[in-house]
This record gives structure tokens, C-alpha cells and sequence, in this order.
């Protein structure tokens, strides 16, 4: 599994199913297939023209246009949309890092028990960026939940669709904050509602989670002037 979910080809194709809603995975798979003049390969797919993709499309995509071959002909190509392609971490202070239990990348679709990944998130008060995507592998000296919660480490919040009372626990043993929603929330929904938290006063708990002490004394002192 772990090899399928680091596999390029792997990613490239679920770029081209969420561009192409229209399609069946299976038959997406097979018209794939079909184009290549070998096995299915990194190779193989960047010698594909928009040409002859078109020659053997499935009927769902009669009448698209040229910009949506072309966008096709990207994702097959390595142009991952944002969501789907990891940039390394810029050093910025203040940075939080956000955990998303997600199997498209798009919505927070993932039980965290049974979560195979995790897409990581850096966020600012001036935007957000994809910064990794870690992938669950069981390993047999660990209870699975840990191995879960070590691969989150440097996580300072996890989202996801659902989580256990003992799940939970250990995640915040590990210092990492929980947080459920409901399922297929979108990610990008997140995330613009923790930029817009990031620019103003934090709670209590994220501001020392991330170390801002300003921000605890800050709301201290408001909170003494109010009573004054």
C-alpha cells in the first residue's frame, strides 16, 4: 500500500478521476491504459498527447473543450493541482500545522482508526500551504493508533470525520489537538477559517501550543480591564 500511495503514477491518476467526475474509475482506468503504448508508467504517460486521449475517450467526455483536455493531459503529465502536490515547508514563526484525515485531499472524509492518510497543512495569517502527505504502515512493535499518532508528530491540530475516546487521548498525549467534523467538510473550508484564527487573538490552547505567551497575556489583560 504504502508503495501504491508514494507512486507518482498513483497520484496522477487521482488528479485526472477528480478532474474527470464524469468517469468511472474503472473505465478511467482502462481508456488509460488503452493510450499507453506500455505498461503503465511515469515514461509512458508523459509521451501522451491530447490527440491520443481523444481517440479512445470514453463517451462521458464528448464535448470538452480544449482547455479541459489540456488540463487532462497535465494531471496525467505531473501538473498536480494544489491539493494534491506538496511543497517543502517555508520557516516562518508562528506557523501552525494542520493534520487532515482525508482520502481524495479534498474533504475531511477519514475515521482517524482506520486512516491511511494524511494530508499536512502549514498555516498563516497570510495563507496556507500542502506540505506533506504521510501515509499510514502498520507497524507490529506498535498498537496502530500510536503508530498513527508518532506519524503526526509535528502536527499541532488533526481534523477528522471521527475518532475514539482512547484515540483521542493519545493524540493529546502526543500534543496534538483533535478536532471532529462532519464528514466531507472541505479542507479548503478549514483551512480559511484557521488563516482568518491565525490573524487574530488565539485560544488559549493553540497560542501555547504554539508558544505565543503574548497572546495569553494579552487575553489576561483584556479580560482584567473588562472587569475594571
Amino acid at each position: 500500500m504504502k508503495a501504491l500511495l508514494e507512486s507518482q503514477v498513483y497520484w496522477r491518476l487521482i488528479a485526472l478521476a477528480q478532474a474527470v467526475p464524469e468517469v468511472e474509475q474503472g473505465i478511467l482506468f482502462d481508456w488509460i491504459s488503452g493510450a499507453l503504448n506500455g505498461p503503465l508508467s511515469t515514461a509512458q504517460l508523459e509521451k501522451l498527447t491530447v490527440e491520443t486521449l481523444q481517440s479512445q475517450a470514453p463517451a462521458e467526455l464528448a464535448g470538452f473543450s480544449n482547455a479541459r483536455w489540456q488540463v487532462l493531459l497535465e494531471c496525467l503529465q505531473g501538473e498536480l493541482p494544489v491539493h494534491l502536490d506538496p511543497k517543502p515547508a517555508v520557516a516562518e514563526a508562528d506557523a501552525l500545522r494542520v493534520a487532515f484525515s482525508s482520502n481524495d485531499g479534498l474533504h475531511v472524509n477519514g475515521h482517524f482508526g482506520n486512516c491511511h492518510l494524511f494530508f499536512i497543512y502549514q498555516v498563516t495569517g497570510n495563507g496556507s500551504q500542502l506540505i506533506d502527505i504521510r501515509h499510514f504502515v502498520a507497524d507490529e512493535s506498535l498498537e496502530d493508533n500510536e503508530t498513527r499518532a508518532r506519524l503526526l508528530h509535528s502536527c499541532h491540530l488533526l481534523f477528522c470525520e471521527a475518532i475514539g475516546g482512547p484515540a483521542a487521548a493519545r493524540i493529546i498525549r502526543h500534543g496534538i489537538h483533535p478536532v471532529k467534523i462532519k464528514k466531507d467538510n472541505r479542507i479548503s473550508t478549514q483551512l480559511d477559517a484557521l488563516q482568518e484564527l491565525m490573524q487574530g487573538q488565539l485560544p488559549p490552547w493553540l497560542a501555547k501550543a504554539l508558544g505565543r505567551k503574548d497572546d495569553l497575556g494579552k487575553r489576561f489583560n483584556d479580560e482584567l480591564s473588562e472587569l475594571e
